[in-house]
């Protein structure tokens, strides 16, 4: 017992909470308790200095008494940063647990140094406990909320950063206290909710993701599998900022009105609270999915507004989009003119993939506005961008004179305008000038050399050398595509 010991073994044991409290600062977030150790061990320094002093007035029983109280009050300080922080750090020990904890070690140490001095400790608990009923009756409703909060940290239904919405109020869990919970809202005010109010009431707690629901109204005249594979299509193609991959985004048939059929685009977030800004990027993606498909839109957060399909606009001059293309200087004006009536065009928003790596296709696109990125995908999934594509460039050529799967993805960067050439579109013109097929070939092969150097870390020597094989091949393979199915 502290009791018995001698002054000199209370020093050393001074001393020793004292290293413990500098030892674990480095150990611990919460300091306080550490500090608080020290200053109980600077206030026992005191109380044994005045045992030192030859004055009349000091009892030397009273002072090591009271320096022996001092000097377990530091150590349930030391104890309670060992076992809560770092024995029990991994077991989630209720707060009012650990301060319960607290208080009932120095209420003990308390009573004790009161008993061992003389004083009538019961006649101070009968005494107390009637101003504890009457502080009770007027801190009621304080009490509730303390117990409420006892109540939620115990079954620890609210973690911090967790979403919480109640009523009107909603925001991220910042601090659960005894007595009220904190909360950091959207705008980033900070509101207190006492406890009693969260136990009492219908309080959501929304999750690391959760579903958002959006109504799509269209007209019996579209094809409801259409629909929904474009709706589908366009929010699965690439991610979307906020939005989870899986479970997949999904279009539902949800009822069959008179004049209308409602659908229900269903999205899981990821994101608690800042669900705006990703429901804005999925409204886009439908928007444009939709366009693609001779839909336009007008309002799409609630309704589908239809209005007539919009051409391709008036001042595109088809003609200087595909001279733009030096594979085609050799084709005539007139020539140009009948490629440029089998152009499609098409619009993507921003973040939309127009082209993904090893899909099958037998098309090519010409840049109108916009930036796309070209990119690679390695074996290893790395992805890297091979290059930027702006007004005037094109891409796909690849699959459109060879039928073979694309080699690279292409994703829009902003948003992009472009026109679609399918193999349809330029098969009789491939036929009536054979040099064409030469002309594309030399892009091609270099553009394979391109993602070959990248892939490969060719020498330039090297490169062209391999270029040039790969240009006779592939204008092997062009001639025969185009002879295969001609004949």
């Amino acid at each position: 017992m502290l009791e018995s010991t001698t002054p000199a073994i209370l020093i050393w044991m001074a001393l020793g909470i004292a290293l413990a409290a500098i030892a674990l600062r480095s150990q611990v977030r919460d300091r306080r308790r550490l500090r608080a150790a020290l200053v109980f061990i600077v206030l026992f320094t005191t109380v044994r200095f005045l045992r030192m002093l030859p004055v009349s007035w000091t009892d030397p029983r009273l002072i090591d008494d009271f320096s022996v109280a001092i000097l377990q009050l530091a150590s349930v300080q030391i104890a309670r940063v060992l076992v809560f922080d770092l024995i029990l750090r991994r077991v989630r020990v209720p707060r009012w647990a650990v301060e319960a904890f607290v208080i009932a070690a120095y209420l003990g140490i308390i009573g004790s140094a009161l008993y061992k001095s003389g004083v009538n400790v019961t006649g101070i608990f009968a005494t107390s406990a009637v101003a504890t009923a009457v502080i009770g009756l007027a801190l009621q409703e304080t009490l509730v909320n303390v117990a409420a909060g006892i109540s939620i940290q115990f079954e620890g239904s609210f973690q911090n950063d967790q979403f919480l919405r109640y009523g009107d109020i909603a925001g991220w869990i910042q601090h659960v206290r005894l007595r009220y919970t904190e909360l950091k809202t959207l705008d980033g005010a900070t509101i207190i909710i006492p406890n009693s109010l969260l136990t009492r009431s219908q309080v959501t707690v929304i999750g690391d993701s959760y579903r958002r629901s959006i109504p799509l109204l269209m007209p019996h005249s579209f094809d409801p599998q259409s629909v929904i594979a474009a709706v589908e299509s366009a929010l699965c193609a690439s991610p979307v900022e906020g939005v989870a991959p899986q479970p997949a985004p999904e279009c539902l048939v949800d009822e069959m009105g008179p004049g209308h059929i409602k659908y229900a685009v269903r999205v899981w977030l990821t994101k608690p609270g800042q669900h705006t800004s990703a429901m804005s990027a999925v409204n886009v993606r439908i928007y444009y999915a939709l366009k693609r498909l001779g839909m336009p839109v007008g309002d799409i957060p609630q309704t589908v507004e239809l209005v007539a399909p919009r051409p391709a606009p008036a001042t595109m001059d088809h003609k200087a989009l595909l001279r733009g293309a030096h594979f085609l200087r050799h084709i005539g004006d007139a020539e140009l003119s009948s490629l440029g009536d089998h152009l499609s065009h098409l619009s993507y928003g921003p973040g939309e993939c127009i082209l993904r790596q090893g899909d099958p296709g037998d098309s090519m696109y010409f840049v109108v506005d916009g930036t796309v990125a070209i990119m690679f995908k390695s074996p290893d999934g790395a992805e890297t961008e091979v290059k930027a594509m702006g007004p005037g460039d094109f891409f796909g050529e690849r699959s459109l004179m060879t039928g073979e799967a694309r080699t690279a993805s292409a994703v829009a960067r902003t948003r992009v305008e472009c026109c679609m050439l399918n193999k349809a579109g330029i098969e009789d013109l491939m036929h009536r000038q054979p040099q064409l097929a030469e002309d594309v070939s030399v892009v091609m092969a270099h553009r394979q050399m391109e993602l070959a150097g990248l892939r490969e870390k060719l020498d330039l020597e090297t490169a062209r050398q391999r270029e040039r094989e790969s240009q006779i091949q592939l204008l092997k393979r062009i001639q025969r595509y185009f002879a295969d199915e001609n004949a």
